[in-house]
């Protein structure tokens, strides 16, 4: 995942060595030698991720930290302090507002996970405000909730540790410092049993679990669950271990500590993790409240095309400002009015319904699925390439063609298939109709070549 990171430190030497690193694995590096400098350049570089030492001529790292959260225009911006740990309080880091900490020397293969992680949490941060702001725009602002304001940062938080005996040691220190109700699970089923029923803010697992469980295994479920996807998920694992750490993280966990580790340490990183998860939710509450009156089919409940018009406009001046590719399908269903001639208008509408579903699960987070109208439907993906289209084009076809359709009232069920039409775009400089119609052309190239497939705009022309 390619990015922009800003190297904010006194010691150019270090800033030498960590340009070097992060350039060689393909990310967009800029540095600020002092805090006044820091700030400037957050403000109009708009950095993924900042990577955040402590010792600057005019500032401290605490102060920058708290400056650029209070800042409206860098809030939303990751901060990774990066210090040596015999001079830097890690718990005064993360309660200054820094989403994580990493002392110095620090592991690469730590390093590295931890900017993965929180640059795909600012993007999809960051798609879900930009969805915000189309309906804003669209004026839906009466149907939106207020502004974010301050999560306190406390919830419910599930523990699923590797003892039941350590379990209980946690739950009781957290107890005495944190206002949330706190659950112990005692083995992985039961975890996921209880977490699917009353669905957990946070998450403290364990890298082994009682019984043999794995908790990794626990972390990638968890994250494939509607229930669970958006809690918040701290992975516990041995010291020095960052191998397992970069899995988790990976894999979609949102932060890790090392064991044994500072209580304190522990609350201030759920908190963190608890407030970020309560903007989230939010920003998630602010679009299926406001765009459902207006901008969502009201069949399937996915977008209509007036907001897929709306919002591709953003998705193409993002993707040029950043100089990234990006790509739109076209999706319509095989011979559907023989669906609806034989079974009728409800069968049809139960077809549509489904459909609907198997697509939204087989497309990224941060990908815009909408219907146009009929059979027809569209998908946007933000930062997408050719190949990544291609998988999940592929994804899709799979998942409508694999499974018949049953029809409602019936325990009879149909097979539907569905062609597709993508097009890949490397130059945003284009209007949302030419862009849609080049999907168009590449979805009749499919029709054309015997349905049940996948072409591309540049195999149509």
């Amino acid at each position: 995942m390619s990015g922009r990171i800003l190297i904010a430190d006194g010691s150019s030497s270090y800033r030498i060595v960590l340009k070097s690193k992060l350039t060689s694995a393909y990310y967009e590096v800029c540095d600020a030698t002092t805090g006044e400098h820091t700030l400037l350049m957050a403000r109009h570089e708009a950095p993924d991720v900042i990577l955040l030492g402590m010792e600057f001529p005019d500032l401290d790292g605490f102060s920058i930290c708290r400056i650029l959260k209070a800042d409206p225009l860098t809030a939303h911006i990751p901060i990774i302090i990066c210090a040596a740990s015999e001079s830097c309080d890690s718990v005064r880091g993360l309660e200054a507002g820094a989403d994580d900490f990493l002392p110095r020397p620090f592991d690469d293969v730590a390093l590295f996970a931890r900017v993965r992680s929180l640059m795909r949490i600012k993007h999809e941060l960051d798609e879900l405000t930009m969805r915000n702001a189309t309906s804003s725009e669209l004026g839906l602002q009466e149907f939106l909730g207020g502004e974010l304001g301050d999560q306190d940062g406390y919830g419910l938080v599930q523990i699923v540790p590797g003892s039941l005996k350590s379990g209980m040691e946690w739950a009781a220190s957290l107890q005495t410092r944190m206002y949330s109700a706190i659950r112990v699970s005692d083995s992985e089923v039961e975890a996921l049993r209880s977490s699917k029923k009353n669905p957990p803010d946070a998450i403290l697992v364990s890298a082994n679990l009682v019984d043999g469980g794995d908790g990794l295994r626990l972390i990638a479920y968890l994250r494939s669950q509607a229930e669970t996807r958006h809690a918040a998920t701290i992975l516990v694992v041995r010291k020095g271990d960052f191998e397992t750490a970069a899995k988790a993280l990976d894999l979609g966990a949102t932060d890790f500590i090392e064991e044994p580790f500072d209580i304190n340490e522990l609350v201030a990183r759920l908190r963190t993790q608890i407030k970020r998860k309560r903007a989230s939710d939010k920003l998630r509450l602010n679009l299926r409240d406001g765009m459902k009156l207006a901008i969502t089919d009201p069949l399937t409940g996915i977008f209509n095309r007036r907001y897929a018009a709306s919002h591709l406009r953003k998705i193409m001046s993002r993707a040029q400002e950043c100089d990234q590719p990006f790509a739109v399908m076209m999706l319509d269903l095989d011979k559907f009015k023989r669906v609806n001639d034989r079974y009728g208008h409800d069968a049809g509408d139960e077809v549509l319904q489904e459909f609907a579903r198997r697509l939204q699960a087989n497309i990224r987070s941060v990908d815009l699925v909408a219907r146009l109208g009929g059979e027809e439907f569209f998908v946007a993906m933000p930062d997408a390439s050719a190949k990544d289209a291609s998988h999940i084009a592929e994804r899709i076809r799979q998942a409508v063609e694999g499974r018949p359709f049953m029809l409602p009232n019936s325990s009879k069920a149909i097979r539907v298939t569905v062609s597709i039409g993508v097009a890949v775009i490397e130059n945003a400089d284009q209007t949302p109709d030419a862009l849609m119609k080049q999907a168009d052309l590449a979805l009749f190239a499919s029709k054309h070549a015997g349905r049940n497939c996948v072409r591309f705009h540049s195999e149509a022309a």
